[in-house]
């Protein structure tokens, strides 16, 4: 059998007892406590992405029997959502084109057509030196899967910078397919389906989503249904992700080098000034994107809530520091 790289390349034979063969998923190595300590060590195996799915809490291991059927309910559930979230204006007897009322189906018709081209604008953006993400069809199925998810978490909707969360999780499971031999057993069949890209794609985001979402609200501002934040008027509550850096300052940095936490307060540099960038994007501007898939399956070991993230922020800024070590 081939094995592959980190990249997707073919490559050597798993040499470390914490790898198992690539497409073959034999117990124990893929228990969840298993593949924590693959992902810690950088040896996760494919297919990557359904490992990802494990570590997150959205799919069980495949030493329980309800593997299959809970991949299908993601799947039914991605259905539901875009089949409720899809209506045809057109349809509904009665509603002017031109209502202003908020339960207008037409309003919110071309509320969501703004929306998809705010998304829009980001997704043509995506890794422009990755030929996939040139492709009108892989443009179009981000655009929906980042709307469905805008819609159905309208308290933090869109935001910039969820684009670059997508696309490493939506490579990913292209790769996992690409690079599948033709023999598979009937669980990584129906797992590795073409045909349900967009849906698992959608069911991977949401989940790396419930840790993230916190970093991407605007305190109390809540956008509108196009998508946009209202002008400010009044003084707002602090941002979740500012709140998180301080603590990261205080309870992680401090401790570990005093001297770089004092100079960073003497300089009056935020952590936000760097942090909040980090955060959102978990990391994908600072690293080749070749490297993202292992350092996600770092951060992705401790579960949805990414507990984790400190030791890379503490890490990024002790690195920058031995850089830049003549302040």
């Amino acid at each position: 059998m081939e094995y592959n790289s980190a990249d997707g390349s073919p490559g050597s034979p798993p040499r470390n007892n914490l790898e198992t063969a690539e497409y073959d998923l034999l117990l124990p190595a893929w228990s969840q406590e298993n593949l924590k300590t693959a992902a810690i060590h950088l040896r996760l195996s494919r297919p990557r992405s359904l490992a990802w799915a494990i570590l997150l809490n959205a799919l069980p291991p495949p030493s329980q029997d309800n593997l299959v059927k809970s991949i299908r309910a993601h799947r039914n559930y991605y259905e539901d959502l875009k089949s409720k979230l899809s209506m045809d204006p057109r349809t509904v007897i009665g509603d002017d084109p031109l209502s202003q009322n908020d339960e207008s189906v037409w309003k919110q018709h071309f509320c969501d057509n703004e929306l998809k081209a705010l998304i829009l604008q980001d997704v043509v953006r995506t890794f422009p030196d990755e030929v996939y993400f040139r492709d009108q069809h892989i443009q179009d199925m981000m655009v929906r899967i980042l709307f469905f998810w805008a819609r159905s978490h309208s308290n933090t909707g869109y935001r910039q910078g969820m684009h670059e969360i997508l696309a490493p999780l939506l490579f990913e499971l292209n790769m996992d397919r690409k690079y599948a031999p033709s023999i598979l057993s009937g669980t990584l069949k129906c797992y590795l389906d073409s045909s349900y890209l967009e849906h698992d794609s959608y069911m991977l985001f949401s989940t790396v989503m419930k840790g993230l979402e916190k970093f991407y609200t605007t305190g109390d501002i809540v956008p509108s249904a196009c998508g946009r934040l209202p002008t400010a008027t009044t003084i707002h509550n602090p941002n979740e992700v500012v709140r998180y850096l301080e603590k990261v300052k205080e309870e992680y940095l401090l401790q570990l080098d005093s001297e770089l936490a004092a100079h960073l307060t003497n300089c009056n540099i935020t952590m936000e000034l760097f942090g909040i960038r980090w955060l959102r994007l978990l990391f994908g501007r600072e690293f080749p994107r070749t490297e993202i898939p292992q350092l996600w399956g770092f951060l992705f070991s401790a579960g949805p809530l990414l507990p984790h993230l400190h030791y890379l922020l503490v890490a990024m800024l002790l690195a920058v520091r031995n850089t830049y070590s003549t302040m």
